[in-house]
Formats: C-alpha cells, structure tokens, sequence
C-alpha cells in the first residue's frame, strides 16, 4: 500500500490539503449546477438534460436489444440514444438508482419532461458523482506522472488549472453532459502512453471510444504514436518480428476490449443499427453555427449549395486528413516522446473540430483537453485558448439561461488566471536551470505568439467585449438574423487557427525529449 501511495503521489501531500482540492473542485461543480441547464421547461423537446434522463428511461425499462432501435415505446426521434454502448450502460446504472430514488422520473412515457427539484437535484448528483471517480482521479494521474519533476505547489496548480476547466463545467454542470467521463477515460489512456504502459493505454482509449464516439478526434494521433514508437524499420528478422509481436498484443488488447464493450450487440443487426445511429451524416455540415473552417468560408461561400452532402463528406475527410499530417512526421521524426505526443493530440482533435464533418460546438472541449495538459510549459498560450475556448459556446449557454455562472466564471478565470499564468512563468524561468531536459519547452511559451497574447491581450479582451454586448443587445439586421452569432464564431476561429499553426510549429521544430519508463 505504501509504494502504491508513493507512485500516485499521496504520500507527499498533507491529507488536509488533498480533501482542500476536493473540496473547491466538487464546489464550483455544484455552484454551477444550482442554475439552469439545456432545455429548461421548454417542451416538447426540451434539451440535453432531458436526453439524458430519457436514456436512463430507456435503459431501465426496454430490453437491452431495443434501446437503439425505433418502437412504440422507443420513439427515436425523441432523443433516441445515439452514443456508444458504454454510455448506455452508465445510463442503465443511473437509470436503477434513480427509479430506486424516485420512480416516477423513470416511468416509461410519463416522465417525459420530468423537472422536479428532487429529480434535478439527482441528475445532477450523477454528473458530480462521476466527476469524482473519473475526471478527477485521471487528472490528478496525469499531473503526477507528466510533471513528476515539479514541486508540489506547481503540480496542485496544473491540477486545479485542468480539472476547473471553465467550459467543461459550465457544459456537464450548467448545460447538462458528461463530458467529464469520456475525457477521463481519454487521460487515462495518455497518461499510461507516457508512462509507455501502452496496453493499458489502449484498453482505456477503446473505452473511451465507447463512451463517447468524438473521442475518435484522438485516435489519428493514438494510431501513429503506437504504430511508429513499436514498428522498426529495419532489415533484422528478430527486429521485425518483435515489432509485429509488439502491435500484435496491442491489436489483440484493442479487439477484445471493443467485444467487451459491443456483447450484446454483435449480431449484424444490432451492429448496423447502433453505428448508424452514432453516426449521423443526415444532419449536416454542422450544427447551428460552430468556431470552425466550414463555418468562417460560408461568409464568402455557400458550400451546402455548392455540394452535395456526400461531396462535403469526402472534402471534409481530405482536408482533415491532410491538415493531420504534421502529427505523423513529428511522430517519425521523434517517436515515443511525450511532448509529440501530446502535440499529436492537439493537430489531430483541431484537424477534426475545423475541418471534419458534423462538427458541434461542445466539441472544442475535446481540443481544449489535451492543450490544457500544457499549463506548465505553454502558460500564456494554454490561458488564452481556454478562455477563447469557453468564449466561443457562449451562444449556447446563452440559451440555455447560464449567462450569470459564465461571466462570474470568466471574468474569475481571468483575473485569477492571469496572476496564475504569471507565476507559473517565474516557476518555469527557475525550473529551466534544474533541468536541462525540459530547458527548451520550459522556456517555449517566449514565442511569437505569446508576445502576441500579452501584447494584444487587452485588445482582445475588449473584442470580447464588444461581441458580448452586439450579441446580447444589439438587434440584428432583417436580413441578417445570424449576424452577430457569426460575429462570436468567427472572431474564435482566428484565436484557433492561429493556436492550431501554433502548436504545430512546436511540434515539428523542439528538440527530442525522450521519456523514460515507469
């Protein structure tokens, strides 16, 4: 127990400040869940929150071969379950306790809608609860184990920085998801590449998966990382035979793991159905309007006039494919290095957010996750994206009535954030000197664009502004009712590309930093 303690990090940390850190991180949680969430007494539909109660609805009272298929009592139309099996399952789960606590909110057809303060209160336990056991403890694993080298002020500061992300809390426990389960699941996954425990890393990337298909945004980087870090190029029989050995098991982990997960939908019926529903090519280009390629070019071009549905699909699939090439060279040029890993991650989920297809605004959390992993080497630049980041849903949670958590939550995250970005600075220009090995990302974030970032800063923040107030008050144009959501997405887009070129610069030029074996 005692050398299971030393390798999580427990053993140097006061139990006193560990339950601290609990405690702020479950409290903001639970601040943010007192206000109002997606589709909040707006029938017939409602929102998330609705879809995902009704999932537990369905769960709990259909046969398991029924959730994903349309019946009378499964109406697919009404928030018909389109997420992986993994989430049908937490769903089933929730669904047993939550008709143990309250039947009524699970009765099949009748709780459509269901809104009572009990019921509220329990759904919104479940997202907390599984902040706790997931999202938390993976976070906490990945700063002990990537920043192992720094003092523990700094590692708590990296994890409260990761963990209270601003949009990822305003989106689980404002708006209603659970996003913090499927990253979770994917920082686990990243966390053991880098301590290059890569089995364990492929169990908990398939499970992530099936939570939650958009972890699909990771798996470019994922492929080529455990591909190229274990396939050597050489004439040596012994060599290649290893290296087959190796993607073998990887192979074999990754199959078994996905047959766990699909039991009881491996028939070629409910196979069929289940993918068709998790991926929807009907609904579009993207929804509503979105921070990305797609959405910026259609001020100019009308390219859902202009293409056929199936020609967009495969022009998003080229363009994203080749914007992901830098990730493959950086890969080849320095394998099994956790700094080009990570960068991997953040070309391969960007490629996927600007430029793919069927792209939803929540899904900057899934770019927002592995550039956060950064805080320590990129503070500037990591500070920045995330506040852009959390700037860019502000349409949604606009609608969805969370105006006064987002503006306390940002302007709390800039004024702390600001002060804590400049610390981690003086931390880094100390760090520097102890350690060779990181000199050069430690001292990265002096680049072009984080003098842009503090130079331009106060000019950006009052472009904020301004969007905030044209967004909220303004009356748009007749003609042009999108015209200040345009505004809020396309002022984003540029703070991403430009973010995106960033990184990969900083991918394909540092230095090779080898990691060690745990």
């Amino acid at each position: 127990m005692k050398s299971l303690n030393n390798k999580v990090g427990f053993s140097s940390l006061n139990i006193s400040i560990v339950l601290l850190i609990l405690m702020i991180s479950l409290l903001a949680r639970y601040l943010v869940s007192l206000n109002g969430y997606s589709g909040q007494s707006k029938p017939p539909m409602f929102g998330d929150y609705e879809a995902q109660r009704h999932w537990m609805e369905i769960t709990t009272n259909l046969d398991i071969h029924q959730w994903y298929f349309n019946s009378t009592d499964n109406d697919l139309m009404y928030w018909g379950l389109d997420y992986p099996p993994l989430t049908a399952y937490l769903s089933w789960v929730f669904g047993k306790i939550g008709e143990f606590i309250e039947p009524k909110s699970m009765e099949l057809f009748t709780s459509r809608g269901y809104e009572t303060d009990s019921g509220k209160l329990f759904m919104r336990m479940t997202v907390i609860v599984s902040d706790l056991f997931i999202w938390l403890p993976s976070v906490w694993f990945f700063v002990k184990t990537f920043y192992k080298q720094r003092n523990i002020s700094q590692q708590i500061s990296a994890f409260l920085f990761i963990s209270l992300q601003p949009g990822l809390l305003l989106i689980d426990h404002g708006h209603f998801q659970y996003n913090g389960v499927s990253l979770g699941l994917g920082l686990f996954a990243i966390t053991f590449i880098i301590r290059d425990q890569q089995l364990l890393a492929s169990f908990f990337f398939v499970l992530s998966l099936n939570y939650k298909q958009m972890c699909l945004y990771y798996s470019p980087a994922f492929f080529f990382y455990l591909l190229l870090s274990n396939f050597e190029f050489t004439l040596k029989f012994s060599k290649i035979f290893s290296s087959i050995f190796k993607i073998l098991k990887i192979g074999i982990v990754v199959i078994f793991t996905f047959i766990l997960c699909w039991i009881p939908f491996l028939s070629i019926e409910q196979a069929s159905q289940v993918l068709f529903r998790l991926f929807p090519f009907a609904r579009g280009l993207y929804e509503d309007k979105v921070a990305n390629f797609w959405c910026f070019i259609s001020i100019i071009i009308n390219v859902k006039n202009l293409f056929t549905t199936d020609q967009l699909i495969k022009i998003c699939l080229i363009l994203t494919l080749v914007t992901m090439l830098p990730l493959v060279y950086g890969i080849k040029r320095i394998p099994k290095n956790k700094f080009v890993f990570i960068h991997s991650l953040i070309n391969s989920s960007f490629s996927f957010f600007l430029f793919s297809f069927q792209v939803h605004e929540k899904t900057i959390l899934l770019v927002s996750l592995p550039i956060s992993l950064l805080i320590l080497h990129h503070p500037n630049m990591v500070w920045w994206f995330i506040l852009i980041s959390t700037f860019s849903m502000f349409p949604l949670l606009f609608k969805d009535g969370l105006v006064i958590p987002y503006f306390a939550i940002m302007i709390l995250y800039i004024v702390i954030g600001y002060q804590f970005k400049n610390s981690i600075t003086r931390s880094n220009n100390q760090f520097k000197h102890q350690n060779s090995q990181e000199n050069l990302l430690a001292s990265s974030d002096k680049s072009f664009y984080s003098i842009y970032l503090n130079y331009w800063f106060y000019l950006n923040i009052i472009g904020m502004v301004v969007c905030h107030l044209l967004y909220q008050f303004a009356p748009h144009p007749p003609h042009l009712p999108s015209l200040w959501l345009l505004l809020v997405c396309n002022f984003s887009f540029i703070h991403f590309i430009l973010t995106f070129f960033y990184f990969i610069k900083e991918m394909t030029t540092f230095s090779p930093i080898k990691i060690k074996s745990n």
